[in-house]
């Protein structure tokens, strides 16, 4: 059986001290990764947001292109994440949420893992940790900025998500239950 070819790309929230949970968001894509870029950074450009994080776009952008995302249709991917309740170290629910969005699609799979801000000895660790007979992993790799649009789509999520959790933001609330529904948000 052939092995389908996954990219999974991660970010969390929540490691400051103010936050009560870290959250971690993973967007799995397959098939047709450019076209998908584009088209991510497209809408970026059309909203006029750039390559901006969540924390440095005001909220009606954050809203605006989460909006705008979910309006499209994205056969190829899928975003999970996971909420734990802090104190916790951020290697281990990162690999919990990497191991199990992409255990969720039929074996066997070869993947790429892209997390942000982790540094080389961190990323060996992280796919040795990854590596399984199921799963065939061919590296993890760290991003330093935000040179990846997938990297700043798990990002922006990982804010919303935080935001939707902490009870006070009902934009972020809606966005979160409409991305469920629409099966393209799922928590691991």
């Amino acid at each position: 059986m052939p092995k389908q070819k996954l990219y999974c790309y991660v970010d969390e929230t929540g490691q400051d001290a103010g936050s009560e949970f870290f959250i971690v968001a993973a967007v799995v894509a397959w098939d047709d990764m450019e076209t998908l870029r584009s088209s991510l950074v497209a809408m970026e450009k059309q909203l006029n947001v750039g390559s901006k994080k969540w924390h440095k776009l005001r909220q009606a952008s954050r809203v605006g292109f989460l909006n705008a995302f979910l309006g499209e249709k994205y056969q190829n991917l899928k975003i999970y994440f996971g909420r734990f309740k802090k104190p916790i170290l951020y290697y281990f629910p990162t690999l919990e949420v990497v191991q199990k969005a992409l255990a969720s699609f039929p074996q066997p799979v070869e993947a790429v893992v892209s997390i942000d801000g982790l540094d080389s000895i961190s990323a060996k660790k992280m796919t040795n940790a990854l590596r399984t007979n199921r799963l065939r992993l061919k590296l993890v790799k760290g991003w330093r900025d935000e040179s990846e649009v997938l990297i700043r789509l798990a990002d922006r999520w990982a804010g919303c998500l935080r935001q939707a959790f902490s009870g006070h933001n009902k934009d972020c609330k809606d966005l979160v239950s409409r991305a469920q529904k629409k099966s393209v948000l799922k928590e691991i």
